[in-house]
């Protein structure tokens, strides 16, 4: 029988990991399949270095991540940072990442929230909303926060709560692992900390993750 996978999709290599490392740890320890898919490598977080050598650091780091997690595998799309609205026409990501999605099988996607404010986070839940809205992603999709402090939530959209309190020192390793991010993680990482007390707090819990059902 074909264990049963979870699917994290996110704009960048770290994304998945800040807005569901928790979770997504606490699947792996239960003996679920974790598969992450990015669309960009990340050659701008390094203006001044040559692209291809960012995206080898970056690739290395996602990896390491996803091992800490207890992943079994990224896989990218290739899309360029700051353009993808029109990338992700131009190089068919829709079909590709429904491709994905047909051959992996998930029970769960787990991907960007209508409320993120960076662009290309907010073109990934564009084009994953459209896509469940359109009936061609069957499973549950779930929404995570990367910058949010505070989530905006409607009050009526269904909601997923997952205690992370035995996986919350993973996901900070997991973290911890995007060395080249130093500035970012300088930057999230106490609301990382907040938001999972905060969540855990609500919840009867230490840590926890909240996220919100797309369509």
């Amino acid at each position: 029988m074909k264990k049963e996978t979870i699917l994290a999709i996110g704009a960048h290599n770290d994304d998945p990991v800040f807005g569901a490392g928790g979770a997504l740890a606490r699947y792996a320890e239960e003996g679920k399949t974790i598969k992450t898919v990015i669309f960009s490598f990340g050659e701008l977080s390094h203006p001044h270095m040559k692209p291809e050598v960012i995206i080898e650091q970056r690739v290395e780091e996602a990896i390491k991540a996803d091992k800490i997690l207890g992943g079994k595998g990224v896989a990218y799309l290739g899309v360029n940072e700051g353009s993808f609205p029109q990338e992700i026409k131009e190089k068919n990501v829709e079909q590709r990442l429904l491709d994905i999605i047909k051959k992996e099988k998930p029970s769960k996607i787990f991907t960007h929230g209508a409320n993120d404010a960076h662009p290309d986070h907010f073109a990934v839940y564009n084009l994953i909303n459209g896509l469940v809205k359109k009936g061609k992603i069957k499973c549950d999709v779930y929404s995570f926060d990367v910058w949010e402090i505070i989530r905006v939530r409607k009050r009526m959209v269904p909601r997923l709560v997952v205690d992370i309190t035995g996986t919350f020192k993973t996901k900070i390793k997991s973290i911890k692992a995007h060395k080249s991010q130093q500035v970012t993680i300088l930057n999230l990482l106490w609301t990382v900390y907040l938001k999972a007390v905060i969540s855990g707090w609500n919840n009867n819990c230490k840590y926890a993750e909240i996220f919100d059902k797309i369509g």
